[in-house]
């Protein structure tokens, strides 16, 4: 059992291991598209965006993720407050929505 739990854990570190990537960019900027992602029990990307004072910028949406444009860098740290699980860049992601 040990060793199952074990196995585990390191296939869930692994499938995980892209996320950790997303959540180190820092390479966010005022007035560049951003994606918001939620987490699956907490409140909804688009109303995470709604209570940082922020609006969506695309009509499409993932399950767990909505797009933004910060308005300053402050705006990134309100919408981690308000439930966003990542901030990434999102601007390959704006220009493929838009297609």
């Amino acid at each position: 059992m040990k060793h199952f739990l074990a196995g585990m854990a390191a296939c869930i570190v692994v499938a995980l291991s892209p996320l950790l990537v997303l959540a180190s960019n820092k390479n966010l900027s005022p007035g560049t598209p951003i994606l918001v992602v939620s987490a699956p029990w907490g409140p909804d990307a688009p109303d995470v965006i709604a209570g940082s004072g922020l609006q969506e910028i695309s009509p499409e949406r993932a399950p767990f993720g909505a797009l933004t444009v910060l308005e300053d860098l402050a705006d990134a740290r309100r919408l981690k407050e308000n439930g966003a699980w990542f901030v990434v860049d999102g601007t390959v992601i704006a220009q493929i929505c838009a297609e």
